[in-house]
């Protein structure tokens, strides 16, 4: 076979590894979040990342103890939460506010959570996410 042949078929196959990258980089739902579990989490919204494929937001939660711990909360596409009717702005104007957040909290018991739902401080709950819970009073679909 020629230096040409391999080379391209080299090059072929290293094409073919990086195109299955993205395919790692995005996670299960299952894999990461507990569906069986509902929790609500209220805080302050410290900043918000409104990027594809899902929007982030950061909270700081106090305890009983005034401990302060940083929660990061998974939200849907930027995309599917405009569908439901939020927007960026009305993250925009909740930070250093607080809010209460309706989600599935990580199976490895760090402050993490996949959301359904938030409050914001004007009252509105706005959809964020699938719901996702299984639990005894909820049905399991998710956008």
């Amino acid at each position: 076979m020629s230096k040409t042949k391999i080379s391209a078929l080299l090059l072929a196959a290293v094409g073919l590894c990086l195109t299955a990258l993205p395919a790692f980089a995005h996670h299960s739902f299952q894999a990461e979040f507990d569906g069986s579990k509902l929790i609500y989490v209220t805080g302050t919204l410290t900043k918000f990342d409104w990027e594809n494929p899902h929007i982030y937001f950061y909270m700081d939660v106090k305890d009983a103890d005034g401990k302060i711990t940083p929660w990061v909360i998974e939200g849907a596409s930027p995309n599917v939460v405009k569908r439901t009717g939020s927007s960026r702005q009305d993250f925009i104007d909740s930070i250093g506010k607080s809010i209460t957040v309706r989600a599935c909290p990580a199976k490895n018991g760090t402050p993490r959570a996949a959301a359904e739902t938030i409050k914001v401080p004007d009252g509105r709950e706005l959809v964020v996410g699938g719901k996702r819970y299984s639990g005894e009073d909820g049905g399991k679909s998710e956008y």
